[in-house]
């Protein structure tokens, strides 16, 4: 069950290196990370599954230090509900600057959470900063690690302390190679009120979530396994995402929202459900669908209520375009047409999601892709830089779910946003990967013929 998973989350006053610690466990680049307190402001997730005891780990902002009054309010506010609903907290420091007098107030709200908690030092890749944070102590706590994210010193020590914080034998922690699954998570998202859970119960065939015409009746993720055709699927409810602006402080929809952005780090594919009788989706609309995409999952959208339009042979295709155009970021997702009321086409929203998972397990041959990618340079080559050409050397798929790309280029840096997506449309002439983004990492790799003078 997805509901099992522990959630881990890294709190500390700003500027500690909580994003830096965070991209090192999760072994990507998600939280953007720079040298200048607030960076991070909303909460990042992922499903760490790269264990035999997997994870959701959650990156917060800064609990204190935020510049801006009313800003530090809201992140507080956010890094106070990631609190409450972990199950365990990793509290970083920075080892460098020694005790801080910020720190005893976080030690402080961390202790009153009741929550197990692992206290990091991070920057300490120096004996002098090693022993700087020994100030430390005088929060009262019993035992520091002392790391260096920046430098993936000590890391595998705050892995250890995790384990035996949440009771796991470690000797039975062991890195997981990636297997095919069997089953598929699902995360339904959308709006309030758009019809979720009467979708959800017309698929089950029954009332099992409770559903209402007022917004806001689901207030917590709900999973529900579901065997259909001999596929497993694992359906995950979500309340209902608003605008930031509307949702008031310290109320039980906060505390919805984080559930329903955890879902998303835990699904494989989300469906993106909207109204049809509300007629060109919103931009709140686009705004969940892009929480999605900028995450790497794959999407559905879903149109609800199409019974309830009235229509001709044109009103579905017509509809159709004023989706692709508000979505028009993830194009490459499904539109599907259905009744949750009277259950017309939600079957095909699970085919179509089964479908979808399995192509995403694709890869290209390394032969075939750079066959592929050097036909693509060949027809419309990256721009001149200086007068020197931007040389292709090699390419390589190094993920699926969402596919992924490693390109080396002699400047990758000179790869613009518009010729990744003539590549990305390129591979997808051939290999759909319907549903889902194509992601490209242009990478620097020398030629032997290239000079001091050409490599910069």
């Amino acid at each position: 069950m997805i509901n099992s998973l522990p959630t881990i989350a890294i709190v500390g006053r700003t500027n500690v290196g909580k994003s830096t610690l965070f991209n090192l466990m999760s072994g990507q680049d998600i939280a953007i990370v720079e040298d200048k307190p607030g960076v991070t402001r909303d909460r990042n997730y992922i499903v760490l599954n790269n264990f035999t005891h997997p994870f959701c780990l959650v990156d917060t902002g800064g609990l204190l230090g935020e510049q801006e009054e009313t800003l530090a309010d809201a992140v507080r506010e956010q890094t106070e509900i990631a609190i409450e609903e972990s199950d365990l907290i990793i509290a970083v420091f920075d080892g460098e600057e020694g005790l801080h007098p910020l720190d005893k107030d976080v030690a402080n709200l961390l202790r009153k959470s009741k929550k197990p908690v692992v206290w990091v030092a991070n920057k300490c890749e120096k004996e002098e900063s090693k022993l700087k944070a020994n100030e430390l102590f005088r929060l009262g706590i019993d035992d520091l690690i002392c790391i260096s994210a920046a430098h993936n010193d000590g890391i595998r020590n705050i892995f250890k302390a995790v384990w035996s914080k949440l009771g796991i034998d470690q000797e039975s922690i062991k890195v997981k190679r990636p297997n095919k699954r069997s089953n598929i998570n699902i995360a339904i998202l959308g709006k309030p009120n758009v019809g979720k859970s009467t979708f959800v119960n017309k698929l089950i065939g029954e009332d099992r979530l409770v559903t209402s015409p007022i917004s806001g009746t689901t207030r917590d993720s709900v999973n529900i396994n579901l065997t259909r055709d001999g596929q497993e699927y694992c359906l995950i409810d979500t309340a209902g995402l608003r605008r930031k602006s509307r949702i008031e402080k310290k109320t039980v929809e906060k505390i919805s929202t984080f559930r329903t952005l955890r879902a998303v780090a835990m699904c494989d594919i989300a469906l993106i459900v909207i109204d049809a009788t509300e007629g060109a989706p919103s931009d709140q609309d686009a705004k969940i669908a892009e929480l999605v995409d900028q995450r790497g999952k794959g999407i559905i959208i879903v149109v609800n209520k199409w019974d309830a339009v009235e229509k001709d042979h044109k009103t579905a295709k017509e509809f159709e375009e004023k989706v692709l155009h508000t979505f028009r970021f993830c194009s490459y997702a499904p539109v599907i047409f259905i009744s949750a009321l009277t259950g017309r086409r939600c079957p095909s929203v699970l085919k179509k999601a089964g479908e979808i998972f399995e192509l995403g397990r694709e890869r290209i041959k390394t032969s075939d892709l750079n066959t592929l990618i050097g036909n693509a340079v060949t027809k419309n080559a990256p721009p001149i830089y200086r007068g020197l050409p931007v040389k292709f050397y090699f390419a390589s798929q190094i993920a699926s779910h969402p596919p992924t790309f490693i390109l080396f280029f002699n400047q990758p840096k000179r790869i613009s946003d518009s010729y990744e997506r003539y590549l990305k449309n390129f591979i997808r002439s051939k290999y759909p990967f319907p549903g889902y983004d194509i992601k490209i990492i242009p990478r620097k790799r020398r030629s032997k013929f290239d000079t001091p003078e050409n490599s910069n």
